[in-house]
């Protein structure tokens, strides 16, 4: 079965002090599967966070979806942690579709791209 939940765990560290005050809201039951959708990856700590707090509430979520993928490692920390990724574009894609319409020249896209090299922040054996 797939829930439908929605969470406050990305970048907070306890529930807010109004609404439900519930970390995990939604319809499910334990045991029920979450899909995660997010709309930009970096590091991917946010997408495990929300993991964890599912967890904790007795739901699986092993997958999810990704608007943007920034490049710099976050897809391989979630492939090392079990959990699949797959997005819709990476900055690469975005970057291309940019410099063929002209909005960007090369260099800006060359440039781009040596920092997203430059910058990764996967972990080593996660």
């Amino acid at each position: 079965r797939e829930a439908v939940v929605s969470t406050q765990s990305t970048g907070r560290k306890e529930m807010k002090d109004y609404g439900t005050k519930k970390m995990v809201e939604g319809i499910f039951e334990s045991g029920d599967r979450c899909l995660i959708i997010e709309d930009v990856i970096t590091t991917g700590g946010s997408i495990l966070e929300t993991v964890d707090v599912l967890q904790k509430a007795g739901l699986s979520a092993t997958e999810g979806v990704v608007l943007l993928d920034r490049q710099q490692g976050g897809a391989i920390n979630l492939s090392n942690s079990s959990f699949n990724i797959r997005s819709v574009f990476n900055i690469t894609e975005i970057l291309e579709i940019l410099s063929t319409a002209g909005d960007i020249d090369r260099d800006t896209m060359d440039r781009t791209l040596a920092f997203v090299n430059e910058n990764q922040l996967f972990r080593q054996g996660s």
